[in-house]
């Protein structure tokens, strides 16, 4: 899975064009979060990188892709904080984080950092294959 970022107009349809476009496309989108009121900053998740990539030239619009990593946790206070400590005692920096799951007492994240290898080594993580 991998993080698009995008900034898109603050107007009615901006987020319906390019979501209507990937869904034309057969893009799923994991997960979306959008802030911002004066250049709203959208990042989605998906596993279809290149169909959503082509999407988004299409239709041309700036983005950046991010590599993301994923961790199952426990659903139970406290486990986010260690997690974080964790990171930034490493000297890693969250760039953004997700929840995509939440099951039977487990949370799966997904994030991004500024050190994917130092985060991998200090969060005991197995490397990836990128899609």
């Amino acid at each position: 899975m991998m993080e698009i970022s995008m900034e898109l107009p603050d107007a009615p349809g901006s987020l319906a064009m390019v979501t209507e476009a990937l869904a034309s496309a057969n893009v799923n989108i994991e997960t979306i979060c959008a802030i911002g009121k004066v250049a709203p900053n959208v990042a989605l998740v998906t596993k279809q990188v290149p169909q959503t990539k082509a999407v988004l030239d299409k239709l041309g619009v700036q983005y950046s892709v991010n590599e993301l990593l994923t961790m199952v946790m426990p659903d139970q206070p406290g486990v986010l904080a260690q997690f974080s400590r964790r990171l930034a005692d490493a000297g890693v920096n969250i760039n953004s984080i997700y929840i995509l799951s939440k099951f039977r007492g487990d949370t799966e994240l997904v994030f991004s950092v500024d050190d994917v290898e130092r985060a991998r080594q200090t969060l005991n993580l197995h490397e990836s294959v990128p899609p």
